[in-house]
């Protein structure tokens, strides 16, 4: 059963507040935010990643091993890439953009690549944004990585990316589907 002092802590905890905002005696100290937000939009891309790895008798090989490893299964392994970005399943199909970062090899006894990468828009209605990606490429054929930031088009970007490993890939062409959901803040036009 409540006291007559907890009734009488809660009517003040509860009424304090709409009292301050009604005599505005917080106005001075917290001001009104002067910005107008900008609606956030929403993009979905699907898109096609390239990458010639960096083995022996690969031409045109779009990633470099920087630090080796004599752990079992590669620990500590790291590549730099800057893998191409198209509209299909083609290396040679409209090339949009390019996957600019690293992987390093971080599982010790599985194989797991953490991923960090700057999606760069070089042609299309985004040339000139970017979208930043991180996350795991590990052994299965497909995952998700997570879209942190962005610039551009792409400005205060958040979301996802679900890969899939394309059918259409060779030896010397990993080819991965992408499947990017993105919302993003335009700019403010001053």
């Amino acid at each position: 059963m409540a006291t007559p002092s907890h009734s009488l802590i809660f009517l003040v905890l509860c009424l304090l507040p709409a009292v301050l905002v009604k005599a505005n005696i917080l106005g001075d100290i917290y001001p009104p935010c002067p910005c107008k937000c900008s609606q956030e939009n929403e993009t979905s891309l699907h898109l096609y990643l390239h990458q010639f790895p960096a083995w022996p008798g690969v031409p045109n090989r779009n990633e470099y091993g920087v630090i080796n490893s004599t752990e079992p299964i590669g620990f500590g392994q790291m590549y730099v890439h800057d893998w191409l970005l198209t509209t299909g399943p083609s290396a040679n199909e409209n090339v949009v953009g390019r996957l600019q970062g690293f992987h390093l090899q971080a599982g010790q006894d599985t194989t797991s690549w953490y991923m960090a990468h700057t999606m760069v828009f070089r042609d299309g209605s985004f040339a000139g944004s970017t979208i930043e990606v991180s996350g795991l490429l590990g052994v299965k054929p497909n995952g998700q990585w997570s879209i942190t930031g962005g610039t551009g088009t792409f400005a205060s970007a958040h979301g996802t990316i679900k890969f899939t490993n394309s059918q259409s890939s060779t030896a010397t062409d990993a080819i991965r589907e992408l499947d990017i959901h993105v919302f993003h803040t335009p700019e403010a036009v001053v």
